[in-house]
């Protein structure tokens, strides 16, 4: 049973939607070996629907941007704090994250984790 998730949000210029893809399959096997179960979903629509507000009423996205959304899941919270500690130390991770960098602006890269509501009971 999946108890705690880490979401994110990437936005990136279309040309490179590519290269980001293809570094995120690259981070699969990675992120599986320290348990996690990493998915990666691109944009569909982001206006709201049924009378609620889509992600485009939380940010403007420029004309050539795109949207992907990464999601990893993890058994516990302890287990998902023991994976990121192991991550950081990590060069292959390292590595990767540094070209991520390069298609990616971080600095409107969106993050939050989630746990199940049940596990806080």
């Amino acid at each position: 049973m999946i108890i705690f998730i880490s979401l994110f949000i990437f936005r990136l210029h279309q040309n490179n939607a590519q290269q980001f893809v293809n570094l995120a399959e690259k981070f699969k096997p990675i992120v599986t070996s320290y348990n996690g179960e990493p998915y990666l979903y691109e944009e569909d629509a982001l206006t709201g629907k049924h009378g609620a507000m889509g992600l485009l009423n939380l940010f403007e996205l420029n004309d050539e941007e795109v949207l992907y959304l990464g999601q990893v899941e993890f058994q516990s919270k302890d287990e998902y704090e023991q994976a990121i500690h192991s991550m950081y130390n990590d060069e292959i991770i390292k590595e990767l994250y540094e070209q991520i960098c390069e298609v990616v602006d971080v600095t409107s890269m969106i993050t939050s984790t989630f746990q199940d509501i049940k596990s806080e009971v």
